[in-house]
């Protein structure tokens, strides 16, 4: 039985309190997470906005290098992700394959999405008064987002905050469901490893 950390800053570190987390249809402990208290979600605040102000000025192509990796790994991973998320939520293993697919598909989506986060010109010349006018639109990221996820699909529905906030260029403080967190540490260790 594995014991998972917190993953704050690009490091793991022990949390306040420890929590088994168990199937729920044997009760089995599926291995234990290190719980955040108030100084390591402090931590996690001010790494945010630390890491905040590198992944603001991530061109498109780094973003979608890493995003890239991202998918790759978790493809790589899928199986584990599945037998994870059939651990700890109870989910028959054939949906939990599903979960894990439609993962890889929304990490490729953000990759695609990050290419293309460039913003648009628009005609304002609908109305009279406005000929030769056009208004600019510019996306840009707006800061670190809080991501707080429920435990029906711990991967699909964590990839759904993490991806787009990646893409485009935001840092994230993930706080998953009590009863299915180890499946969203074992997508912060494929993160880790594609270097974002």
């Amino acid at each position: 039985m594995k014991a998972y950390k917190l993953f704050i800053g690009g490091r793991w570190i022990e949390g306040s309190t420890v929590q088994e987390v168990k199937n729920p249809y044997n009760q089995e402990t599926v291995g234990t997470v290190h719980q955040a208290g108030e100084a390591e979600i402090e931590s996690a605040v001010q790494a945010s906005v630390t890491a905040f102000a590198e992944t603001r000025r991530m061109a498109a192509h780094q973003r979608a290098a890493a995003l890239q990796k991202i998918t790759d790994g978790i493809a790589a991973r899928k199986e584990d992700l599945a037998r994870m998320i059939s651990l700890e939520a109870g989910k028959p293993i054939k949906e939990a394959r599903t979960e894990a697919g439609r993962s890889v598909l929304t990490f490729q989506t953000a990759m695609e999405e990050a290419k293309r986060m460039g913003g648009e010109v628009l005609p304002l010349d609908l109305t009279p008064g406005n000929e030769r006018r056009a208004a600019i639109v510019r996306r840009f990221p707006i800061g670190p987002i809080l991501g707080i996820t429920p435990f029906n699909f711990p991967l699909n529905l964590v990839a759904h905050k993490v991806a787009p906030a990646l893409a485009s260029g935001n840092t994230i403080i993930l706080k998953p469901a009590p009863k299915t967190p180890i499946t969203s540490l074992l997508l912060a260790e494929i993160i880790e490893t594609a270097g974002f």
